[in-house]
């Protein structure tokens, strides 16, 4: 087997593994049927399915491998409800319009490239091309296409270029040039709203519009994946592997180019410990902490959904926590994670009273629970100390839960203080009357948004200066500061994949806003040769100390350091060259 054919086929599984010796040595030893390099630390292995039982893998012993299911962070959606379509406010809000008003300080992006994993881009929309026609898009690699050219070293997608991308555009039928499309429109949407055209009879202007633009179109996660994670049919799912790839792939275009990067993501997943522990975390922490990057994501948009249960600690031999499940629920996977030395079981109580009781078994180990009243049946894979933080993690895949009020009965079986956390997946994954009945809002910012050192931005309402109330809070679950600084995210304009333009909320735009004027940031730094080295923690300091103080105890759970101010951040550059 090829690594194409394993790459997409549906029979082969795949897992991160560390690259501990050379990849040729790995793959003769164990037996994998494909081996692909993500960067020095990391690759992917691949593996037929039929040998997993053979080869002794498990989901019990090779959690922290699996990759995880993202789901887009809302936004590119289109709100009917907006008033005002223009771009014009959230220009205002962000500080943009006032720089734009200092001529000398000219900062539009230029010579910076803003890149983007998402779901592809609309290449034809007038948002993204020249003056005399020509595209502001540096590449685009589409991993949906199977049969292509893909890019150097990644093996599999379809790469187009610039060149490929203005042949097209010269011709009267693009699309046989460059067969190229967004389907969900999320990704035309954020690049536009972060590095659109000024297109003034349309009301529309991206925040760093002579940015050049370089897009990933994930690919969706394969079916065993969904069926793993109980993903719902047509839910827009996409694997951490696909995710670690593009975002080696944007670095790669960056460097041959020779240009600063900002790097935009906006999906997220409940999966992992909302720790910044994550591989993807890791993969863009490292690049967050490399010069002349600039790593952003969003929030998300999960407090309002009731997806996150907190402990601070039992006195009782157990503590109860009450789910809710929706009619027509085909399935959900949750994770509890502990933070103390405390080791926690779980028993279960169904709807009609059954009860299923804990193994006590203290070691790594399998529990099925299966219902003799429900036609559902619980998978518990207990982890003493998960590898990646060394903390106990249970995670419960639930399959076919009958509809009502589920009660897990979760024991602390050792005297130490502390608490624990449970979340339920990202609100794509599940039905909307599906929730804990005593939820926490606190702790639900998204993933990789708890990374350490990339730039987190939370979404507020322009209109009322409120924060959302569907945005993700912090802070981590080990207590780093997050989010950084919030920006709009709700009535967002943007480009519509198709032609025009339209408003949306969720975390998506906000992200996107910050990552466009991130890049006017590289650019009078890093282009205009002011500071030739620079880094997401420098970019991070500047956005805290120019942000707009909202009137609360600062760094809050929902505002982080206030509302992001651009023309603030050179405010605050002056204030510092001036002392």
């Amino acid at each position: 087997m090829d690594c194409r054919e394993a790459i997409y086929g549906e029979n082969t599984v795949e897992f991160f593994i560390q690259r501990y010796r050379p990849l040729e040595e790995i793959k003769e030893k164990y037996g994998f049927d494909c081996i692909k390099p993500v960067n020095s630390d990391y690759a992917v292995a691949y593996l037929q399915s039929s040998r997993l039982t053979s080869f002794g893998l498990g989901f019990a012993n090779v959690y922290g491998a699996v990759p995880k299911c993202y789901a887009l962070t809302n936004g590119g959606r289109e709100n009917s409800l907006a008033g005002e379509r223009d771009s014009a406010p959230a220009l205002e809000a962000i500080g943009v319009a006032q720089l734009r008003r200092l001529p000398y300080l000219d900062l539009y992006g230029n010579g910076v490239m803003i890149g983007f994993v998402d779901t592809g881009i609309d290449y034809t929309h007038p948002a993204f091309r020249n003056s005399d026609g020509t595209s502001r898009i540096y590449s685009i690699w589409d991993q949906t296409v199977q049969d292509g050219t893909p890019p150097d070293d990644f093996g599999y997608g379809q790469e187009y270029t610039r060149e490929d991308i203005n042949r097209a555009l010269a011709s009267l039928e693009p699309a046989e040039q460059v067969p190229e499309t967004d389907e969900s429109g999320h990704g035309t949407f954020v690049a536009g709203v972060a590095a659109g055209n000024i297109e003034r009879e349309d009301g529309f202007s991206g925040v760093a519009p002579q940015a050049d633009i370089v897009m990933v179109k994930l690919k969706q996660a394969k079916q065993y994946l969904r069926d793993l994670y109980f993903i719902p049919p047509g839910a827009e799912c996409y694997q951490e592997t696909d995710l670690a790839f593009g975002v080696e792939y944007l670095a790669k275009a960056a460097a041959r180019a020779n240009k600063p990067l900002v790097i935009c993501v906006t999906l997220g997943t409940n999966s992992g410990g909302h720790d910044g522990a994550g591989i993807l975390d890791e993969i863009l922490d490292g690049y967050a902490g490399g010069y002349n990057n600039c790593v952003i994501a969003s929030t998300g948009g999960e407090a309002g959904y009731g997806l996150h249960y907190h402990s601070l600690g039992t006195e009782g031999e157990y503590e109860e926590v009450e789910l809710r499940v929706g009619e027509r629920e085909q399935g959900f996977t949750m994770e509890l994670w502990a933070t103390s030395l405390n080791q926690y079981s779980v028993s279960v109580i169904s709807p009609t009273g059954e009860l299923i009781s804990r193994e006590m078994n203290r070691r790594n180990h399998s529990q099925t629970m299966n219902f003799l009243f429900e036609d559902t049946r619980i998978f518990l894979d207990y982890f003493m100390a998960e590898t990646r933080t060394g903390t106990q993690l249970i995670v419960m895949r639930v399959q076919r839960p009958t509809p009502g009020i589920w009660r897990f009965l979760v024991y602390r079986d050792q005297e130490f203080g502390g608490d624990f956390d449970i979340w339920l997946p990202v609100h794509e994954f599940l039905r909307e009357d599906t929730y804990f009945l005593r939820p926490n809002p606190d702790i639900t910012i998204a993933d990789p948004g708890n990374t350490h050192r990339l730039i987190t931005a939370s979404s507020y309402r322009i209109s009322d200066r409120s924060i959302y109330q569907y945005s993700g809070r912090g802070f981590t679950r080990n207590g780093v500061l997050k989010p950084d600084i919030a920006a709009p995210g709700v009535a967002v304009y943007g480009p519509r994949a198709g032609g025009g333009y339209f408003t949306s909320d969720g975390g998506a735009g906000a992200a996107a806003l910050t990552a466009g004027g991130c890049a006017l940031i590289l650019e009078w730094a890093i282009v205009r040769g002011r500071q030739p080295e620079m880094r997401t923690q420098e970019i991070k300091r500047l956005l805290r100390g120019g942000a707009e103080r909202v009137g609360v105890m600062l760094p809050s759970r929902e505002w982080g350091f206030g509302r992001v101010n651009f023309y603030g951040v050179f405010e605050e550059l002056r204030t510092v060259a001036g002392s």
